[in-house]
């Protein structure tokens, strides 16, 4: 009788748990587009890969709630898709995937009607998802509106908001210069104006930045805008001007444009990013060994005042001799090594000091160490409750072949 009651208990709890979320096919892109077309649905495919961080919160936060299983379940037939196995490789050059999660809303012939890279919330996810049935708002007819010569300010900023949201930064980019180019100052600080400025950004001592700079209270007061949105846009312009000066010209000429920048905007990083400008200087120049050097002494300053945060530089500089291919024959590596090796024990937990060193080590074909890192850093991982990605399979199947 016992058995009996709990059977009738599952079968009443199991229609409830087989509503909630997402039901994604397991089937073929054909069919699923074959089935929307029977149902007079649209098409949701989630394009994913196994090593993508916002990817895995989407697929376990997200779809699985409650009202956006309701929501997609009646409008959508859904299907998730690895893009780096099977018929994802193909997908991925025809729909032009290039930043994950990307989202794509289709109808039953496969033609994109929306798109969008990722979301933080459901209802955030809904609102993608509900586009796809509004035309005014879909990026396809946005564009195509853009392209008849719709310029006024409220359409523009909603058109290069889905821009940014379907990640063509490219396109962000140039309507921007367009649009920005004809706007009057006045515009620069309304709503629509400033979220084309703040998406498309601006150059140093561009006539919009001139103006930025001479009239930041009347940006900071606008509550849209706010501090901290208008120092990330000043930062930004004078962040890439630094990095051409870094790359193209020489150090006293970077020192006098770091100087001439700092009138306008002091980093609370500005030590950070002056390291990082003349670590731009050293690449540049091919001077592959002062480039070491210089950020070595750098971090060896900062770990002299806290080791924990410190170790990141030394990481970041050891890991870019491992993958930068431009360091390839710069005979960094046992250098690299030793400072990893040496400073590790400042933070034993660091899951980033290990695969580091399996990178190096794989790098200088020290199978045993690389193999030894691997796999501390596959344990660390595993304690944490983490998934071991593709990404670190990878990794530790070259190790093996050495």
């Amino acid at each position: 009788m016992k058995k009996i009651a709990i059977t009738v208990v599952m079968l009443l709890v199991l229609p409830k748990l087989s509503a909630q979320g997402i039901s994604f096919e397991h089937s073929t892109f054909k069919e699923v587009l074959a089935k929307a077309k029977t149902e007079k649905k649209l098409v949701f495919m989630d394009c994913f890969t196994t090593w993508c961080g916002p990817c895995k919160m989407m697929a376990r936060d997200i779809f699985p709630q409650q009202n956006v299983g309701d929501y997609m379940n009646a409008n959508f037939v859904s299907i998730k898709m690895d893009m780096e196995k099977g018929e994802g490789v193909e997908l991925t050059k025809t729909y032009s995937v290039s930043a994950y999660p990307t989202l794509l809303f289709m109808d039953a012939d496969g033609k994109v009607v929306h798109r969008a890279t990722g979301a933080e919330k459901a209802e955030d996810f809904i609102e993608q998802a509900k586009i796809a049935f509004d035309p005014s708002k879909q990026l396809n007819n946005l564009e195509r509106q853009y392209q008849w010569g719709k310029r006024d300010l409220p359409f523009v900023a909603q058109y290069i908001k889905a821009l940014y949201t379907a990640y063509n930064l490219e396109s962000v980019e140039k309507v921007g210069r367009e649009v920005i180019s004809t706007m009057k100052p006045e515009q620069y600080t309304t709503e629509d104006g400033f979220t084309v400025i703040a998406h498309a950004g601006i150059e140093y001592k561009s006539k919009i930045y001139n103006y930025m700079i001479k009239n930041k209270k009347a940006f900071i007061d606008k509550s849209y805008i706010g501090k901290e949105n208008y120092n990330n846009l000043i930062e930004t312009a004078i962040s890439n001007y630094l990095v051409e000066v870094a790359t193209t010209k020489t150090l006293p000429e970077l020192d006098n444009a770091i100087a001439e920048t700092a009138k306008d905007f002091v980093s609370p990083q500005q030590s950070e990013y002056k390291t990082y400008y003349y670590g731009q200087y050293y690449l540049a120049q091919k001077q592959y060994i002062k480039w070491f050097e210089f950020n070595k002494k750098q971090a060896d300053e900062a770990f002299a005042k806290n080791q924990k945060e410190a170790l990141d530089s030394y990481i970041d500089t050891a890991y870019s001799v491992a993958v930068n291919p431009d360091l390839n024959n710069a005979g960094l590596e046992e250098r690299a090594i030793a400072m990893i090796e040496n400073t590790k024990d400042s933070y034993p937990e660091a899951l980033s000091v290990n695969y580091c060193l399996a990178s190096l080590y794989l790098k200088t074909r020290n199978k045993a160490k690389g193999l030894e890192n691997i796999n501390t850093y596959i344990k660390k991982i595993s304690d944490k409750g983490e998934d071991t990605d593709v990404g670190i399979l990878d990794l530790k199947s070259k190790i093996e072949s050495l």
